[in-house]
């Protein structure tokens, strides 16, 4: 899903958020890498599809699940199954799957693109790093990381509700709901900063949001009036976040306060190495050494080792003889 059909954007204000903490911006570059680093895998990592993928693919329309397994292998057989990024077998928004409990999809798909076209990505993220920094700037990266997750999350969730309303379930994938929840947010703090169509039309940033929201209501009334899809765009997931970006705005919600503090985007992105672990062998009874307890000095070696030392202090070390030096040493050894 996306607005890569829309010629927009250049933030004419952009400029004045050169300004700001880097930690503010690294979490929109941060998340374009990770878009990015998304995509070229989709790219990658291919894999024919699943038989769950087989209705996308072929008109399966009234077929049983039996006559669509049929089908599936027959292709399979014939060598001509499409393939598809194996990324997308396992995170793309498909409501199916998810009410099968594969809950990860409501946010995961919010990292993948369509790989058919380099465009969707392209505008999704160029739209999130020219909105994305002054808003993470004013809202802080910490904050505006559990917006940009939520406002996925929120989109998902419009977007399913809208699908069984029409009784559809298409499989969606792109950030475009949470960039528009971020293009909203924009525009409700800078209402007046212009944006500049195709590089040229000045454009108040409220308006531009407004014009972006006709164009998405619009195809879904059509929809709602029984005229069915007009395109593959996932329009419904482009209103849920632009919803929630102006609750979120209105409501004055904070997400980041909810969150442990010791909990961080850094933290997540850190790869410590662990210290190596050891080996514990337990010590035999055979293996302890209990001390020995010091033996008692008999009177007469205490009375004698008292006079030897009475006699260094009066004339030094040099007055003892070789055997009195012996005693002393050997008593030092004995009775410590």
């Amino acid at each position: 899903m996306g607005i890569e059909n829309r010629e927009y954007m250049r933030d004419g204000t952009s400029s004045h958020y050169r300004g700001g903490s880097p930690a503010m911006q690294n979490i929109v570059k941060t998340l374009v890498i990770v878009n990015v680093l998304v995509f070229i895998a989709q790219n990658l990592l291919q894999a024919p599809i699943s038989v769950s993928d087989f209705p996308r693919y072929y008109n399966t329309n009234g077929a049983s699940q039996e006559q669509i397994q049929e089908a599936y292998l027959e292709v399979k057989a014939a060598g001509r199954l499409p393939e598809e990024p194996l990324l997308n077998q396992w995170f793309t928004l498909d409501s199916t799957k998810v009410f099968q409990g594969q809950i990860w999809r409501l946010t995961t798909y919010d990292f993948l693109h369509s790989t058919e076209s380099i465009w969707h990505i392209f505008f999704n993220m160029w739209l999130l790093y020219l909105a994305g920094k002054p808003v993470a700037d004013k809202y802080g990266h910490r904050e505006f990381l559990w917006f940009y997750l939520i406002a996925g999350v929120f989109s998902a969730v419009f977007y399913i509700v809208w699908g069984a309303i029409n009784r559809e379930a298409v499989a969606a994938v792109g950030a475009s709901g949470a960039v528009s929840a971020i293009l909203v947010l924009y525009a409700m703090n800078w209402p007046h900063h212009r944006w500049y169509i195709y590089g040229i039309i000045p454009v108040p940033a409220m308006l531009l949001v407004l014009i972006s929201a006709g164009l998405d209501l619009f195809p879904m009334l059509i929809q709602l009036g029984g005229g069915g899809r007009t395109d593959n765009i996932a329009h419904s997931a482009h209103i849920g976040g632009m919803l929630f970006g102006f609750l979120y705005f209105r409501q004055k919600w904070t997400f980041s306060s909810y969150v442990p503090k010791g909990f961080s985007l850094k933290k997540i992105l850190s790869f410590k190495r662990k210290p190596k672990l050891k080996i514990h062998r337990p010590v035999s009874s055979a293996e302890i050494v209990v001390p020995k307890e010091p033996q008692p000095i008999p009177a007469h070696v205490a009375q004698r080792v008292d006079e030897l030392l009475e006699k260094i202090s009066r004339s030094g070390e040099a007055s003892l003889t070789s055997e009195e030096r012996d005693f002393l040493n050997e008593s030092s050894r004995k009775y410590r």
